[in-house]
């Protein structure tokens, strides 16, 4: 989707990949996603891991070690202005490991908060079971950060970032695209695009050793879930 027009506003706005050879352009889309992604993410603002220097810095660093991939995307408006990002990862059956879920000995010295992500983030990804699951599926498609400035959300532009995340499904040989959504209101908008949820988390029912609740997340949040599509059938919502 080279360019869209909202009727609401007239918005116009195009998707254009994120230049990695360009420092000035890269650091514009991190402080993008600290600010209306990070920033508002309802997992991190539970237990205020923004109180945390060490643990934002590690959490941060490890969602933008897939920002070079090439995989990147901005929504930028026809002024010029930034106005959403999406960030994807393609996942392969022969090599599972995903940068959202495996980390060093070194992340994990201090920095407690970001370990609990961590911790999540490895029970979800065994007991989701995608390739188990799917076995004629080899190659996936990973939306691993969806973020739209405020002031345009509602007008089309998460859409057209999930579609670009298709194009791109299509273009890598993937035929599933996946999206994991610790918000209501994300887990909302890839419904309403037809993905299906193969797994969910009640987070008053995720637990310490000591039987406390670990993410006690305010409403609407109340459940992590892993969505997925297949390519086919994205092509059928449009």
């Amino acid at each position: 989707m080279n360019n869209s027009n909202i009727d609401k506003l007239r918005l116009s706005y195009n998707i254009v990949p994120m230049s990695f050879n360009d420092d000035n352009d890269r650091q514009k889309v991190i402080e993008f996603i600290k600010k209306f992604f990070f920033q508002q993410e309802p997992l991190i603002m539970c237990i205020q891991l923004f109180k945390d220097v060490e643990s934002v810095d590690k959490l941060q660093n490890h969602l933008f070690k897939t920002l070079d991939n090439g995989l990147t995307f901005k929504a930028v408006s026809s002024d010029g202005d930034l106005i959403g990002v999406i960030t994807n990862e393609i996942i392969d059956r022969n090599n599972e490991t995903r940068s959202n879920c495996s980390s060093n000995n070194k992340d994990q010295v201090g920095s407690l908060k970001f370990n609990e992500f961590m911790k999540l983030f490895q029970k979800i990804e065994q007991e989701s079971n995608m390739f188990e699951r799917y076995p004629d599926v080899n190659r996936v498609m990973d939306i691993k950060a969806v973020a739209v400035n405020e002031k345009f959300r509602g007008q089309g532009v998460c859409k057209a970032l999930f579609y670009k995340c298709k194009e791109l499904a299509l273009e890598n040989k993937c035929s599933m695209v996946r999206v994991d959504c610790s918000s209501y209101f994300s887990a909302s908008a890839a419904e309403k695009l037809g993905f299906q949820c193969i797994y969910s988390l009640n987070y008053e029912e995720y637990k310490n050793e000591k039987d406390e609740v670990i993410f006690n997340s305010l409403p609407p949040h109340k459940q992590f879930k892993v969505y997925v599509i297949s390519i086919e059938k994205f092509f059928d919502a449009d």
